[in-house]
Formats: structure tokens, sequence, C-alpha cells
């Protein structure tokens, strides 16, 4: 155990240094270009006034309803630079009686992210942080700081990630990157809730250069430990070697071998540790479809199929003995892409954690098929509980999901849709769910100025039999909400909006009804 600790601390030390070292190069090769990048700052302050039937979402029976008046100051800056890039959205909501109890609630919210050269095609620094408000629960779901049954948590996430990209010459091209994460879930240590976690990553790869024709070759190693505050330890690592021979430009052979070596407690058999081995060809006959196929205890089949130029479908079937997500998998993504919609259909199998999930968030930077940022109608602001999370959890958490969307765009409408299915597994507990949604909006610019808006969700929670939990049960959760929005000049924007949401479920303690109506003044300065 004694040399357990001391090694850790070492590597925390180390890559805390090496981190020091790339901030320490960054500050000096930037200090003399600090004013030859473009900034952009835009200030913002939304004001509201809410009525909620139900503010604190209790039973049926026992409701108590609230008005909430929120003032929420913003800012949103940008920086670009040869060298450098930055983004930063922050929020701070000011929340008076969210409680129906007179009290004032702060709550902060950020998205930020940046990308700096120190040499170029070579050195790199990476860094991000959020802070938002999160379930850590999946009973009773909240949607916002408004209302809520106080089984909400402030997540805080900061990254930093040191990178090089070596090239030696035509012989092979290299990156070796460092990944320094921590998540801070506000919980205290108690067992089986998701603690205070620091991630420490390590990613090795090189591949062959131009020197190699008729063969190639790629090596990686990849090390991820996370040290929680509370509860064990988590450590997925993985290398892996493969060598290809082209013995022509339709066909080549291909051997690959590697080590797989996870730790973390488990109850199941969804990861072997061991060597893994695999043999095996691909066949490329055209540019709109190709097969590769490999044989050993890792195997797997991939094709790949484009049969017109706006639709890609590639899909890979593994059955493995060594690795994570031991077993039969699949994986499949299917893309159509038209002049005014998008199609969008995923499969994916993974082996994570609460604090990884939480870890790749992004709040302030999600986007709709078209590349636009999905806000709430209401607020402009984007949308930061996610509804979708599993309870927080110090277990690994083994996954499958499925994802469809479609979005359709006219020239005064937007319309889209999605659905999706996930089944987790915990691996100490033998706890599972199976989380199903569908989620569809429909915005209409019917007059110049002002737009209307309808937003139906519905979302089910299948908590499957456990040793712990012997009896089944389902959460059903229906949220609509319909508006007008009235943009008053380039800068200011006011909308009016009603909701309700219903959640039901075999337990009546995880029930509740909300009736809100909300109005809202947005401006830019």
């Amino acid at each position: 155990m004694y040399i357990k600790v001391f090694f850790l601390t070492r590597k925390i030390e180390l890559c805390l240094l090496f981190i020091r070292f790339t901030i320490t190069i960054y500050i000096l090769s930037h200090s003399t270009q600090l004013y030859a990048g473009s900034w952009t700052a835009i200030p913002s302050l939304q004001l509201q006034e809410i009525y909620s039937d139900n503010i604190e979402l209790l039973p049926p029976g026992r409701e108590k309803g609230a008005l909430v008046t929120v003032v929420s100051p913003g800012i949103s800056a940008r920086y670009i630079s040869p060298k450098s890039t930055l983004n930063l959205d922050y929020r701070m909501q000011n929340i008076y009686n969210s409680g129906g109890d007179d009290g004032l609630r702060i709550a902060n919210q950020l998205q930020y992210n940046s990308h700096n050269t120190f040499v170029r095609n070579l050195l790199f620094l990476d860094s991000e942080s959020s802070i938002s408000q999160q379930n850590f629960n999946n009973n009773r779901l909240a949607v916002d700081n408004i209302a809520g049954s106080g089984d909400t948590t402030t997540v805080t996430t900061f990254s930093l990630s040191p990178y090089i990209t070596p090239h030696f010459g035509g012989f092979a091209n290299g990156l070796f990157r460092v990944n320094f994460n921590t998540i801070t879930t506000g919980i205290s240590a108690d067992e089986g809730t998701a603690t205070d976690t620091i991630n420490l990553e390590e990613i090795v790869q090189l591949n062959s250069g131009s020197d190699f024709k008729r063969i190639s070759w790629a090596l990686s190693f990849n090390n991820n430990e996370s040290l929680r505050s509370g509860g064990d330890d988590v450590k997925f690592q993985s290398s892996n070697a493969i060598i290809r021979a082209y013995l022509h430009r339709k066909f080549n052979l291909f051997a690959q071998a590697g080590h797989s070596n996870n730790s973390f407690r488990s109850n199941t058999d969804s990861s072997n540790n061991g060597i893994f081995y695999t043999f095996g060809a691909q066949w490329i006959p055209s540019q709109r479809f190709n097969i590769e196929a490999g044989y050993g205890n890792n195997r797997f089949v991939t094709v790949n199929i484009a049969p017109i130029r706006r639709v890609n479908w590639s899909t890979t079937y593994r059955n493995r003995d060594i690795g994570l997500n031991a077993g039969e998998t699949w994986q499949s993504r299917l893309s159509y892409r038209t002049r005014r919609s998008i199609w969008s259909l995923t499969h994916d199998n993974d082996t994570t954690t609460t604090q990884q999930i939480l870890l790749e968030l992004q709040p302030f930077t999600i986007t709709d098929p078209f590349g636009n940022p999905i806000l709430d109608p209401v607020s402009k602001q984007p949308v930061l509980f996610a509804t979708f999370l599993p309870n927080f959890t110090n277990e690994v958490i083994v996954r499958r999901l499925w994802n469809f969307s479609v979005a359709y765009n006219t020239g005064k409408s937007t319309i889209s849709a999605s659905a999706f299915n996930e089944r987790r597994v915990f691996q100490v507990s033998g706890y599972k769910e199976t989380v199903r949604g569908l989620n569809a909006s429909w915005i209409w610019q019917f007059a110049p100025r002002t737009s209307a808006y309808v937003t139906p969700r519905w979302q089910q929670i299948d908590r499957a039999v456990s040793t712990l939990n012997p009896i089944p049960v389902k959460d059903h959760r229906y949220d609509f909400a319909i508006g007008v929005n009235r943009t008053i000049t380039n800068r200011m924007n006011a909308s009016l909006e009603f909701r309700h949401i219903n959640q039901s479920s075999d337990l009546e303690s995880n029930e509740y009804r909300e009736n809100r109506a909300t109005a809202s003044v947005n401006m830019r300065f």
C-alpha cells in the first residue's frame, strides 16, 4: 500500500511539474504577443419573473406555489491569435425565493476552453473548465435551479492537457500527451456516492512515417488512473501494436497484439486482463465500400458503406476475450444529409464512471446537427441540467447507448426530434437501469421579429432488479413547453412561456407535477 501511494504521489508531482513548466513557457512565449490577438467580450443581463405552483417538486397534495425573481448577469469572451484561442461563457444566477422562503440563492455557471501553441507543429496546451448544477440522483428530476427537491449539487471540472507531436524524419510521427483533470461533485465522501476525483492520463502514440511504403505500423499506450477522495481508485490501461502489409491498393493484411490491464471493483465478467492478439485483412473494392475482419482472442468485423455521396454508414461487430467490454458488442454510425435536413443514428458500448461523464459535459457548447447552439427558447442560455445522468456513484458503469436524431430546416421553421436508449450496469452492486427518451421541438418564425415554439419531451427510467433492490421501479416524465419570443432590438429580446411537467412513478415519493409561467427579458451590451 505504501509503495502504491508513493508512486501515485510521485506521478502527480511529475505531472504538475510538467504542467507548470508548460505554462511558464506559454507565458514567456506569448508575453510579447499579448496584444497581437483579437478580443471580443459581450456582457449580458437576464431578468425573469417566474411563477411555479410546485416550487419544491413535492408529490401531489403537498404542492406549494411561489413567485421567483431571477437576475442573471453574464459575459461571453472570445480571444483569437496566431498561437491561441480562448472561449469563455459565464453566468451568475441570483435567484430570489426559489424555495418559497424569501431566501436568495446564487448559482454560478461556466464553460471555458482554450488551445495554445508554444512551438509550431510540436508543443501545445489545451485547457478546459466548467461549473454547472446537476441532479445527483434521478428520482425527482429538476430541470433548472428555479424549482427542485434539494437533490442537486454544483459540479466543477478543470482540465489541463499539454502534449507534443514530434516528427522523426520519415521514420515516424508521434503524440505524447498528459491529461490532468479534477472533478468536484460537492458531495461528502459517503460510501456509494460519486466523490471528488483527480484523473491522470498518459497517452503515447507512434505511427510509421513516409519511409514506409508497403508496410505501415503503429504503437500506442494509454494509462488512465482515477484517484478518489472516497472509495476505490480506478485504472484503465491498454497497450497496442499493429503492423499492416499492403499487397495491393485494394487489399492488405494486418497483425495486432497488445495488453490490457484494468483495475476496478466488479462483480461481473465485463473486463478481462491479459494479452490479446488479432490477425486479419482489409478489402477496399471501391471508395464506397470496404470491409475489415480479424480473428484471434479479440475478433471483429467492420463494414463501411457510402452508397451515395450524402450517406455514410460504419458498423463494427466485436467479440473480445480480453479488455474492457468483453464479449459481444456492436458499434454503428449512420449519417444522412440533405439540403434541408440531417439524420443520424448511432449505437455504442463503453465502460466509464460518473466522474468521466461529468467531465465530458459541455453545457455552454451544445450544438444542433446544423452547428447552431442549442439554447433554451426563453432564457436564450444553454440548458445546463442533464436529465439522463446516472445516480452519482463511485462504481464503474458499463453502458450500451442508442441515439437517433433528425433536424429539418425551412425558411421559417426549424423542426427537430431525437430518441435515445441507454442501458447501464453498475459493476459492484449489480444495479441495472435503462433510460429512454423522446425529444422534439418546433420553432416557427411567423413574423419578422417574433417566433413561437413548442418543445415536448418524454423520458422513462426503468430501474431493473438487483440483489440489493429486488423490486423494479419505473418513472415516467413528461415535459411540455409553449411560448413566444419577441426581438425588441438587436441587443434585447423578451419572451413568455408556459411549461407543464409531470413525473409519475411506481414510488409515490418520486412523483410530482409542476405548472410554470415565465416572463423574461434578455439584454446584451
